[in-house]
């Protein structure tokens, strides 16, 4: 009779502690981003209020004098194993190379770049941080497949969680290595003002991913999408 109402017991409990373990692995995961924010901003501050140009897929270690290499920093609670692992995409570790690069992608429209490559346009960096509305502009944020990307309001949505990229520029599709099931339909993103939240996978279309980025495009309520027009798999999230 004991062991009966301990099964009953663990059986109720047992999805709230999941629940509750995987709620404190996002919490966690947002302190990382916190964190990568103020490492921005002592770059920032050291350096004319600037982004450096074009850093690559070892972006994080080239910024490890400001963070002192805490491998903590570069993963997401909820990512452990690469795809290679058996990982599933939202949850995998980023590897280029065949080194693992953390689990964050840094939005590459942040650059003091004049890479024009794949129909980018140089006016579309973002450069510095002395511009108005930081607080809607993504620096990074849970990714998939890559360390970086460069999303369009007109890039497709992923068919299934964690479709890759088609390529680059503006028929890439990048806004994929960002959208992502990582947070039960959210995933967490550090904006330009230094601050975190977490960001429906929708959302991330609504964003200004680069200055000339069109937030009210066709993906977005405003732009009049409906929730038909998304694929399958994301429809039931709320849309933006």
């Amino acid at each position: 009779m004991v062991i009966a109402i301990i099964a009953v017991l663990m059986a109720i409990l047992m999805p709230t502690l999941q629940r509750v373990r995987k709620q404190a692995k996002e919490l966690l995961c947002r302190t990382n981003l916190k964190e990568w924010g103020l490492v921005w901003a002592m770059y920032t501050d050291e350096n004319d209020s600037k982004f450096p140009d074009y850093m690559g897929g070892d972006w994080m270690q080239k910024l490890v004098e400001y963070y002192s290499n805490s491998e903590k920093l570069l993963y997401c609670p909820m990512t452990t194993k690469t795809r290679e692992e058996g990982a599933p995409v939202r949850y995998a570790v980023i590897e280029q190379g065949g080194v693992p690069r953390g689990s964050y992608s840094l939005n590459e429209w942040i650059y003091d770049s004049d890479d024009t490559g794949g129909g980018r346009k140089i006016e579309e960096y973002w450069r510095s941080i002395n511009h108005k509305g930081l607080n809607n502009v993504p620096v990074m944020a849970d990714g998939a497949w890559r360390a970086d990307g460069q999303p369009y309001e007109t890039d497709n949505p992923p068919q299934y969680d964690g479709e890759p990229r088609t390529g680059v520029g503006t028929t890439g599709d990048e806004m994929r290595i960002f959208a992502i099931n990582r947070h039960d339909g959210f995933v967490n993103v550090l904006f330009m003002d230094w601050t975190t939240r977490k960001v429906g996978i929708k959302e991330l279309w609504t964003l200004k991913w680069n200055t000339d980025y069109n937030i009210a495009s066709s993906w977005t309520m405003a732009g009049f999408a409906q929730p038909s027009d998304w694929p399958t798999w994301m429809r039931h999230f709320k849309d933006y």
